[in-house]
């Protein structure tokens, strides 16, 4: 049994936030368990954050879009860790560097592609739709699947059932760590501001769009400009309907049983969204590359307004999400 829970993982102004994120829920319930977490990456980017949650960070020095010119330096990471297993959650892996890895020690590869047949001792991938790309399952991998294992933070373990108001008041837009498309200007700009109490928009860390976003809409009161919120749990039990991209925030909504718009702005987001739309968990408004998304977040909010709709969706969330999945997870890749 590792006494270790070893993490490879990146962050930055490109991938966004989501994975170190959902990583460091994990390294946080490993934590509590009376474990270590140590993450490996290949900058300092996300090195402050981690260490901030009180866990180790290696910074390799290396490319992170070029993973496997990192091999020599990682395998002396391994060598000198002493590392019996590695999570690896990372989109640039190919199969010739997770074989070469896996060779190295047991590697565990957090997924929610199945872009090919990974070369790993095991996979985790807690999306909606994991058993069903899992199908056919290796007899000789471990498997973590489903949204038993969605990694979230501690805060999210214990939520009391969804407070549903008459008529949607606070509305929260979201857009990842980076907002490419300029999305949460042109929602503000299909929205009747006027109609909401409150209208929040989490912007981003990497976005760098908060200064234009309070420019254009400084002036409507119930506007609320916010680059990250440290405590987002307390802005979520506020919120009534959120609009979101397709990444690990719906699991934490969904554990909420906050209602939920989502849209897709890069091809590994279109599985899930397409998922929790056509299982009736959240209503899908397209793909923001491609499609009018904003007409139709604009007509999804209509429809989501009576109060009882919107109760039997959050319901229903709230069954399909627990909260417990980075527990699960950590003991998973822990004590298995």
């Amino acid at each position: 049994m590792p006494d270790t829970l070893y993490i490879r993982a990146d962050m930055n102004s490109e991938i966004s936030t989501g994975h170190v994120m959902r990583c460091l829920s994990v390294a946080d319930a490993a934590k509590r368990m009376g474990k270590k977490a140590v993450f490996i990456t290949a900058d300092d980017q996300p090195k402050e954050l981690i260490e901030s949650r009180g866990h180790k960070c290696i910074v390799l020095g290396t490319e992170w879009n070029d993973l496997e010119k990192e091999i020599p330096a990682l395998s002396k990471v391994i060598s000198s860790e002493k590392a019996e297993r590695i999570l690896i959650d990372h989109y640039s892996v190919t199969a010739e560097y997770l074989r070469k890895v896996n060779s190295l020690t047991e590697v565990i590869y957090l997924d929610d592609l199945k872009a090919f047949d990974y070369p790993v001792s095991g996979i985790v991938c807690y999306a909606v739709y994991a058993e069903e790309l899992y199908r056919d399952k290796d007899p000789d991998r471990k498997y973590c699947l489903g949204c038993d294992y969605a990694p979230l933070r501690e805060a999210f373990e214990n939520p009391h059932p969804k407070k549903i108001k008459e008529r949607p008041e606070n509305i929260l837009i979201m857009t990842g760590g980076s907002d490419p498309f300029d999305i949460a200007e042109k929602t503000l700009g299909a929205l009747d501001l006027n109609s909401y109490k409150n209208v929040s928009v989490l912007c981003g860390r990497f976005s760098g769009k908060k200064e234009k976003l309070e420019a254009l809409y400084g002036k409507h009161g119930n506007v609320h400009i916010l680059p990250f919120a440290e405590r987002i749990w307390e802005l979520y039990e506020e919120t009534d309907v959120a609009i979101s991209a397709g990444g690990s925030s719906l699991y934490e909504l969904a554990s909420m049983g906050v209602p939920v718009i989502t849209y897709s702005l890069a091809d590994n987001q279109i599985p899930n969204v397409s998922s929790f739309d056509k299982k009736g968990f959240m209503p899908c408004a397209g793909d923001a590359r491609t499609e009018d998304i904003y007409a139709n977040i604009a007509k999804l909010l209509d429809e989501l307004e009576p109060a009882a709709k919107r109760k039997e969706i959050s319901e229903k969330l709230m069954k399909l999400v627990d909260g417990k999945g980075a527990e699960r997870l950590a003991k998973a890749l822990i004590e298995d």
